[in-house]
């Protein structure tokens, strides 16, 4: 089996390559994304912690989380940042190194983690190769109104505390250039799947 760390900066394509590799390739991909999600479900001890934090104004009427309002609160300093990571973090490391395992007994031929922070959370110790995901910044940012869940303030403070593009790319082992359009995109995310599992 192979593991593969995927990384990039918000709106940079990583979970589009993900998505291509999973279903053009049977890649069994651990999304953090997803994990952090199930981290701060209604009832965890995780949402509980970053409720007392930033205060009741982060939950929706119903109980969950309010990701918008958390992600304006928490990327508004250094220290919210590093206060939502410390909780939110060591639940989804767990989680992708017990998935990871879970993948290896199963004979799965590739396994993809699909983290922004990849490299702040330091797994990429326990992955075979990393690959960055790249593109501009106005085109990264652009992508990421166009989801409409956050305004260009917040993608912008979010991109700050992210690793730099210079600096993913010097500790990737490779680098897919997501300047072009959708169909350039599958094919060097394909190009780089295929070269890597055999």
């Amino acid at each position: 089996m192979i593991s593969i760390g995927l990384t990039g900066n918000a709106g940079s394509g990583k979970s589009t390559v993900a998505k291509i590799w999973r279903e053009q390739r049977g890649a069994v991909v651990i999304d953090a994304d997803e994990l952090g999600r199930s981290a701060v479900k209604p009832g965890s001890e995780a949402l509980a912690e970053l409720t007392r934090l930033f205060g009741k104004e982060i939950l929706h009427e119903d109980g969950s989380l309010n990701r918008k309002r958390t992600a304006e609160i928490a990327f508004s300093s250094e220290e919210n940042t590093r206060a939502l990571n410390a909780v939110v973090h060591p639940e989804i490391i767990r989680n992708i190194n017990r998935q990871l395992k879970e993948a290896g007994r199963e004979g799965v031929k590739a396994v993809v983690v699909d983290a922004a922070l990849i490299f702040e959370f330091g797994f990429e110790r326990y992955v075979d190769v990393m690959v960055v995901v790249d593109a501009p910044r106005e085109l990264k940012i652009s992508r990421m109104l166009d989801k409409g869940k956050m305004d260009r303030r917040t993608i912008e403070k979010i991109m700050e505390v992210q690793l730099p593009p210079d600096e993913l790319k010097k500790r990737a082992d490779y680098i897919i250039d997501n300047s072009e359009d959708a169909e350039g995109l599958r094919k060097k995310a394909l190009e780089l799947f295929d070269s890597l599992v055999r």
